[in-house]
This record gives C-alpha cells, sequence and structure tokens, in this order.
C-alpha cells in the first residue's frame, strides 16, 4: 500500500520527472488524440459525481469540429486515447497558448497512477499525485497529494459493488475525517447519490444527486421557497423562546455561490443600530453557532440545494449570467422575507414596532437594499 511520505517526496520531484513519464506514455503504439469539452476520466471512483456532475441525456463531450465547441464557455482538453483497451494514456487541458495542465495515466496489474502538472511561461508547479490501487479487481486504498497536503481513502465493497469508503487526511491514526456512502439507482441506472456521514451524531448530509427525470430550475426554486418558509417558520415557533427583550428582526444571510439553505439569526431591540447594521455572525443568536437553534438541512432542502449547484455552477457562469443568478436570488429572498414577515411568533419573542424580516447575500453586502425593499413592503400593507 503507497503510504504518505514516500507520496510527498514523489509529489514535489514532479516538475522534474514529468518530461520523462509523458515520454514514456506517449510512447505506446495505437494511441490517438481527441479534442472534447470535459475532462472525462479520472482514477478516483465517482470523481465527477462528488463534483455533483452528471451527464445529461443525450450530452456530447467530444469535440468533431468548430461547431461543437464554444470558446467562450467551454473548456477544451486534448485526449490522448489507445483505441485498444479505449483507456486515456495523457490529457492536456488548454488554458492558453502557452498556459496547460498535463496529466499522465499510468496502468498496472494492481494499481493505475496519474500525475498532473501545471506549465506556462513563468512556472511549472506540481498539482496532484494520485494511487488508485485495487484488491481482487475492486478499488481499495486511494491515496492523492497536492500542495495542500494528502488524503487517502479507504474503499468498502458489498456484494461486488462498491459501498463508500473512509476518507483521512494526514495520518489516518489521527485525522480521521469523513464517512461516506453511496447510493445506488434500484433499477440499476447507476450511482444516485452520495452521501456523508457524521459519525458525532449519526446523521447525513447529502454530497451529490442524480438529478430527477424532469426537474428544472423553475420548479425547484419554487418548492424550495416553501420549504425554506415552512421549516424557517416551524422551527422558530417550536424551538425558539425569547424572553429578555423585544426583537426587531430575522435575518437571512447567504451567498451567491452557496445560497441555499440561508444562515439565520435573530436580532434584539439593544442590537439595532440604523447607521451600522450588524452581520448575521454578530448578532446574540445565530444558527451557525448553536446559538439558535435551526437546522434547515432537511432531505427537501438539500435535493434542492444540490441541484442548483448542479445548475448554477459559478465558475461557468459568463458576468451577465452572475448578475442575472443575483438578481434572481434576491427576488426568491425577497419573496421568502415578505411570507415569514406575516408568520406569528408570539410564542417565541415579543417583536418591536419596527420589526422586520430582511436578507443579506455576504458577496454583495446588500443588507440595506433588502431592508429598504421590506419597509417599502410594510408600509404599503400597513
Amino acid at each position: 500500500m503507497k503510504t504518505i511520505e514516500p507520496l510527498e517526496q514523489e509529489f514535489k520531484r514532479l516538475p522534474e520527472n514529468f518530461e520523462k513519464m509523458k515520454d514514456a506514455v506517449l510512447s505506446k503504439e495505437g494511441l490517438v488524440k481527441m479534442m472534447a469539452k470535459h475532462a472525462l476520466y479520472e482514477i478516483e471512483p465517482f470523481y465527477f459525481e462528488h463534483w455533483n456532475e452528471y451527464m445529461e441525456e443525450g450530452e456530447v463531450l467530444v469535440v468533431f469540429s468548430e461547431d461543437d465547441f464554444n470558446p467562450k464557455t467551454d473548456d477544451l482538453y486534448t485526449h490522448w486515447v489507445d483505441v485498444g483497451d479505449r483507456k486515456i494514456h495523457f490529457r492536456r487541458w488548454h488554458i492558453g497558448k502557452t498556459t496547460y495542465y498535463d496529466t499522465v495515466f499510468e496502468y498496472h496489474d494492481d494499481y493505475v497512477k496519474s500525475a498532473t502538472v501545471f506549465f506556462s511561461s513563468e512556472e511549472i508547479k506540481p498539482i496532484k499525485l494520485a494511487y488508485m490501487e485495487y484488491k481482487n479487481g475492486m478499488p481499495y486504498h486511494y491515496i492523492e497529494a497536492v500542495e495542500g497536503g494528502t488524503v487517502h481513502k479507504e474503499y468498502r465493497v458489498e456484494d461486488q459493488e462498491l459501498a463508500g469508503y473512509f476518507m483521512y487526511s494526514g495520518s489516518k491514526d489521527v485525522d480521521y475525517k469523513e464517512d461516506v456512502k453511496f447510493e445506488y439507482d434500484p433499477n440499476g441506472s447507476g450511482l444516485n447519490r452520495i452521501v456523508l456521514i457524521d459519525p458525532k451524531n449519526d446523521t447525513e448530509r447529502l454530497i451529490s444527486q442524480r438529478p430527477k427525470k424532469g426537474q428544472n430550475m423553475e420548479d425547484v426554486l419554487a418548492q424550495l421557497e416553501e420549504n425554506l418558509v415552512e421549516e424557517i417558520t416551524q422551527q422558530i415557533q417550536e424551538k425558539v423562546r425569547i424572553e429578555e427583550e423585544k426583537v426587531y428582526c430575522v435575518l437571512l444571510q447567504h451567498c451567491v455561490q452557496g445560497p441555499f439553505p440561508p444562515a439565520v439569526a435573530i436580532g434584539l431591540e439593544s442590537e439595532y443600530d440604523e447607521e451600522c447594521l450588524l452581520g448575521a455572525a454578530d448578532l446574540r443568536y445565530f444558527s451557525e453557532d448553536g446559538t439558535l437553534p435551526l437546522d434547515l438541512y432537511t432531505p427537501e432542502i438539500e435535493e434542492a440545494e444540490v441541484f442548483v449547484r448542479q445548475k448554477r455552477d459559478m465558475m461557468k457562469l459568463s458576468e451577465e449570467e452572475y448578475e442575472a443568478w443575483e438578481e434572481e436570488l434576491k427576488a426568491f429572498y425577497l419573496r421568502v422575507c415578505k411570507r415569514i414577515f406575516h408568520m406569528n411568533f408570539s410564542k417565541s419573542f415579543t417583536k418591536t414596532d419596527h420589526f422586520i424580516v430582511y436578507a443579506n447575500d455576504i458577496d454583495a453586502w446588500n443588507a440595506e437594499e433588502y431592508i429598504a425593499e421590506m419597509r417599502a413592503y410594510t408600509a404599503e400593507k400597513g
């Protein structure tokens, strides 16, 4: 089994050894070059699904002609593929004319190795070195080194199917990190979900899920609005009892890159300052530090959050698309705030005369815009 220290040493030497590795794999007979808009393959099982990538039905990733590629929106890769075993042996991700990421894949009887190095006119930099080891033909041990450290995974197999893995960072005897399980479609369509299990309280967090057939953003956001209004309202009504002073706000804080579910804070009358609005983390009651006992990670909200991440990859949005998404989120949270404003929280706290429900996008820090919209709304409603 590959261990951490030799891996780290090999990783550091990648820039000086990479050309030799590259020449060795490219000397293989029968390799053909293929252009694509996607990396297509990594040695780690379900790598792309971990990043919430699922291929849509009928989606074409191979580039056959200029009509198949949009340089403004698409990534471009060149793959050197063995037409006999259909394996990728070398890959280049083109960033610019003299800037690219090169990856070598080596195939052995009981393990597969990959090494990625970044090249530009200014530098050559190691990115990742990884080994996937097999036992009885099934993935057994995965280990990788990157600049930030090492990670390794020990896979579980049940009925000749990958059931999940235990993931460690650094020494597995000290830094236990994650327990992850794979869930498959009962109809045989492959992987359906990847779930993280929290060993402290045996709760689950959804990492990734295959989109449901016919699922679309409009319907998902409409249902998510219902779920958020219901959960925030009910959980405040059932779990929150504030008696020391009146409450002036319920604040929903989010960001464009991770908008759901929001962090929730409740502001006390003594914390109100019209000239200097406090952020959610500065208020006495805040869901992210345990002072406000709200948990919005319900299965329904998690599934919606995963779907939104699939369809709104911030790294792939143009400037215009990003701004449009910001506006869509603002409209969404305004609707949620308006509905929560009318809810009865009399058993949980007493409202001030200027009580308000508002949101804040911490990327734009637009709390004042939300407050202005909500003040206009409450004035209109009397």
